[in-house]
């Protein structure tokens, strides 16, 4: 077999926003000058006795952005704009549109989409701005604004693995440079301290009293907010264009400790599966690490479990130098992994080893040389970054501060096939009841009516008063008591699977566990003690709703009592961390959170996971809850829903089209070389030839339906291309818009223009009214009916449509027996990503 070349990727730019700094000249400085920013707070201390925090209190310039702009989006996104600016400017790269058009964006965050409800349950309902939660409102919100205004097309990627987004996120840009879709990656961490978080850790009474001091002393973190950028680029362009390199990314790994939902597993065995991953993808032996930045939070099971991965890792580990930056900055949660990156870009260069501060006597178990209070004149070239997170989410990145110095590894380039899916919606408990159910065309399942608790109904009077009153509505939605939705029921969750804690799970992990099993089910694969090869790459719209409305509620009237119980449930990756405890998953683990149709994204990055060998098998999908919350209420504001008071009146592609419908649900699919499930006994049910991916930079505006189209077609084009076959051998399209007249429009103006010359009267279905709008599966429920349309070589029509809104398209309208070799398979985010999918029979 062939081995593949990997690419040298290295770092070109870089920008800053942090509690000791602004920018990068500064940032250096006041690391050389040893500041440690953690002080009295001045947001938290209203609430809470000694609130200390690392917080960003000077002005920032938002260099370039309109005033109306600044004022409707929040910090996430603004300080990412800050850095992602000041770095794309340091590569030379802001004024380049060329580059810009093909350069991807990757986010990660933990605590997205919160400052515009931040009145809600602060209550100063008053102050609550409409404008601002439409722009500032979604978890995801922050990369589409970010990519418009910075001009990216590449397109973008939110990850929501808390405290190792960043780092995490840098590793998924990596991979696509790999895989050669892009020359150049923005990677971005955010994080500002909003009072959920900060009520959240106090409670946990995890906070030091003072300065947290790493590894030594009292124990307790110190938390802290700021954001980082860094420019990835492909070596060999870089040099091309004379751009100047900071340092290059030789590798990184992901693990998940499949353990506990908060505390890391006391053998330290995720970290240790971590480190030990990222070292075999660079090529290089433990001896070879002359450094490593720890994650070293400054609790005492963190520091004390983080040295005894650390030794079993490295044998040399008491001539290591280890340190944290944590007690420069505090704990930035999801931009911690990369501001503390740039920390040692900035100094290791110059031979200067980062300290840890404020170190005295070391605790029991901390006995390395984690470099005490001063700096370590050393000659440094390769070092290791570790950072671990809430649910056992672990990531570890091996970097070269000499690029070229270390040989590139090779790998043994992957097919990718689906083997085995697993689903659960509405209509079906099973994917088997899911199929039989769209094929057989039954009547329209019956819709499930909206119950909201009383206080929630409170809320939502509450707010329409205030925005009445404020002028910012002049027309009231629908009372929500009128919606109806595709909802699960009659769900017995032991009868499809074994382990299963009903204490920890929520309503959307017990989705996404349910699926996942028949998914391993359906390709005969058991996971026994060998988890380590085996990942899970989730896609979340709205994440844990019900959970996170109890963690939120619990703030009023005091925050000081809120519950600790629901703060990590609360989480993103919860249900991510919830499926790996419960089958054992402890490869590669991440957690998307780019809203409708994530899971697409969670499909891509599996793909590539797979495809460069870096994890044998790996489970990609999404889930979502329905909850009557706030969400539901300011989609009907913005008059997203379409209130219907059957299924059959959801009609997707129609000349009347008013809106989607919710849906509740997964899709789960197991990926693999289909010469290994074949070898297992296990059928290959379809392969995934390529992918492409676009930005359309139209979210301030999102009627700008030609140039959302344009976007999509980009990305049809980029899968065509990197499945390397023309329009006219595609014998079938499925889409997956919502059923919204824009997001229909811009979903078939795509497929006329790719298609209108050489292949017009190519088939095009949607089946998203068989199950409602599933937000974050929508893409992977349609795909499963894809591929069963692709075995039986027979398409059943899009349901209960009869007025199509464009005759020159061929919508199935009644069963075709169809040969298909190949179809293509699309879907969009609501903030302007687009994606698309070659998938080829068997």
């Amino acid at each position: 077999m062939m081995k593949t070349k990997r690419r040298r990727v290295v770092i070109t730019g870089a920008g800053i926003l942090s509690s000791l700094a602004d920018n990068i000249d500064d940032f250096k400085r006041a690391l050389l000058e040893k500041k440690c920013a953690v002080k009295k707070s001045e947001r938290f201390s209203a609430w809470f006795d000694n609130a200390r925090a690392a917080e960003v209190r000077m002005p920032v310039n938002y260099s370039g952005l309109e005033q109306e702009t600044v004022d409707i989006l929040d910090n996430a996104a603004l300080w990412a704009y800050k850095v992602g600016r000041d770095a794309l400017t340091q590569a030379n790269l802001l004024n380049n549109p060329a580059i810009l058009n093909e350069t991807g964006l990757i986010v990660g965050v933990s605590s997205a989409g919160t400052e515009a409800f931040l009145p809600l349950f602060e209550q100063r309902i008053n102050d609550f701005s409409l404008r601002k939660s439409i722009y500032s409102g979604g978890f995801s919100s922050c990369c589409s604004s970010v990519a418009t205004l910075l001009g990216l097309k590449g397109g973008t990627e939110l990850v929501a693995t808390a405290c190792t987004a960043s780092p995490n996120a840098l590793g998924f840009a990596f991979d696509y440079i790999q895989s050669q879709k892009s020359k150049t990656m923005l990677v971005v961490g955010t994080e500002p301290i909003y009072l959920p978080t900060f009520a959240g850790f106090f409670a946990l009474n995890v906070m030091h009293p003072e300065s947290c001091t790493p590894f030594s002393a009292s124990p307790g973190m110190s938390i802290g907010e700021g954001a980082g950028a860094i420019v990835l680029e492909e070596y060999e362009h870089a040099l091309a264009r004379g751009a100047k390199i900071y340092g290059e990314i030789l590798s990184y790994a992901t693990s998940c400790d499949a353990y506990h939902e908060t505390g890391p597993d006391p053998r330290g065995n995720g970290a240790v599966i971590a480190m030990l991953k990222a070292l075999e993808n660079a090529g290089v032996a433990p001896e070879q690490i002359d450094y490593i930045n720890a994650h070293g939070t400054g609790t005492e099971a963190n520091d004390r479990i983080e040295t005894l991965a650390m030794k079993k890792v490295f044998a040399n580990a008491k001539d290591l130098l280890v340190s944290s930056t944590k007690s420069y900055i505090g704990h930035n949660i999801g931009a911690a992994g990369i501001v503390e990156l740039i920390a040692c870009l900035v100094t290791l260069p110059e031979s200067q080893v980062l300290p840890t501060l404020n170190f005295s006597t070391p605790r029991p178990g901390c006995d390395l040389d984690y470099v005490p209070n001063h700096f370590r004149k050393k000659s440094i070239n390769l070092f290791m970054k570790n950072n671990y997170a809430f649910g056992g989410n672990n990531c570890s990145m091996i970097l070269s501060t000499l690029p070229g110095s270390v040989p590139v590894t090779t790998y043994n380039r992957k097919r990718v096939a689906i083997s085995g899916i697993g689903a659960i919606s509405a209509i079906g408990h099973s994917i088997n009841e899911i199929l039989e159910y769209v094929w057989q065309q039954n009547n329209a399942v019956p819709l499930t009516e909206v119950t909201f608790p009383p206080d929630i109904l409170t809320e939502f009077q509450e707010l329409i008063t205030a925005l009445v009153k404020t002028s910012q509505l002049t027309t009231p939605p629908s009372s929500p008591e009128e919606f109806k939705t595709f909802q699960v029921t009659n769900l017995e969750p032991r009868k499809y699977i074994r382990r299963y804690d009903s204490r920890k799970a929520t309503r959307g992990g017990t989705f996404a566990l349910i699926a996942l099993s028949e998914a391993l089910a359906s390709a005969k694969r058991k996971i026994k003690g060998d988890g380590e090869n085996f990942g899970l790459i989730l896609g979340m719209s709205r994440g844990p709703e019900a959970t996170t409305y109890r963690y939120l509620q619990s703030l009023k009237p005091d925050p000081r009592k809120v519950k600790t119980s629901e703060f990590p449930g609360s989480l993103m990756n919860s249900v991510a961390t919830f499926c790996g405890i419960s089958a054992g998953i402890k490869g590669y683990t991440t957690t998307l959170a780019t809203g409708e149709n994530a899971a697409l994204g969670a499909l891509t990055y599996g793909y590539e996971i797979v495809r460069q060998d870096l994890q044998p098998q790996v489970i990609v999908g999404g889930a979502d809850e329905y909850f009557p919350s706030m969400s539901l209420y300011m989609d009907a504001i913005t008059q997203k829903l379409h209130p219907v008071t059957k299924a059959s009146e959801y009609q997707i592609y129609s000349e009347d089209a008013q809106g989607f419908v919710p849906g509740e649900g997964a899709c789960m699919l197991l990926l693999e070389d289909p010469d290994a499930a074949t070898a297992r006994g296990a059928e290959v049910l379809a392969i995934i030839a390529g992918y492409g991916k676009a930005h359309s930079n139209t979210f301030f505006d999102a009627t700008r339906v030609s140039e959302r189209a344009a976007a999509m077609s980009l990305a049809i084009m980029r899968a065509l291309s990197d499945a390397g076959i023309a329009a006219k051998d595609v014998a079938l399209v499925c889409g997956s818009s919502n059923g919204s007249k824009d997001d229909s429009h811009v979903e078939i103006s795509a497929i006329l223009s790719v298609f209108q010359q050489d292949n017009p009267q190519v088939p095009v279905v949607n089946y998203n009214a068989c199950f409602g709008f599933v937000a974050a599966s929508a893409g992977l429920l349609n795909l499963a009916v894809l591929i069963d349309s692709i075995r039986k070589q027979s398409i059943v029509p899009i349901p209960y449509t009869r007025n199509f809104f464009d005759p020159r398209v061929n919508f199935v309208r009644q069963s075709l027996k169809l040969e298909i070799n190949y179809a293509l398979l699309i879907g969009a985010t609501e903030g302007g990503n687009y994606y698309a999918f070659v998938i080829k029979g068997t």
